[in-house]
């Protein structure tokens, strides 16, 4: 599903890319029963401040480019669950709200501070 979703940002990054409204930035979640992460990617490059004390980057990578292999492994076991019960059998009870946090503590990051030290998080519970 992730490279679906990955193509579908890159057309439309190309296909807007004089609009206000096209695709910049991407935060990826993911989660297994206790481990998960959250990953910041851009969609092509971001043009960025100069700086003289940092040194800036204008894209991060996709998590299909950077995770290919892991990702294809996971798709191939990734089987939608029918029931609530069923669901929480396959994952922890807080993983998915310590990801939330996770990822919302880099966006305020990124907001607060205009930079990021690290665009990615991996959790193991």
């Amino acid at each position: 599903m992730r490279f679906e979703i990955c193509e579908t940002l890159q057309k439309l990054n190309i296909e807007n890319a004089a609009d206000v409204h096209k695709p910049v930035y991407w935060m990826n979640f993911g989660n297994s029963q206790h481990t998960g992460q959250v990953v910041l990617s851009t969609i092509g490059n971001v043009k960025q401040p100069p700086s003289k004390k940092y040194r800036t980057v204008s894209k991060l990578p996709l998590i299909r480019d950077e995770f290919k292999t892991l990702l294809e492994q996971a798709d191939d076991k990734d089987e939608p669950s029918c029931s609530l019960a069923k669901a929480l059998t396959k994952q922890d009870l807080f993983i998915n709200s310590a990801l939330a946090k996770m990822g919302a503590s880099l966006l305020w990051s990124m907001f607060r501070e205009g930079m990021i030290a690290n665009r990615r998080f991996f959790l193991n519970l």
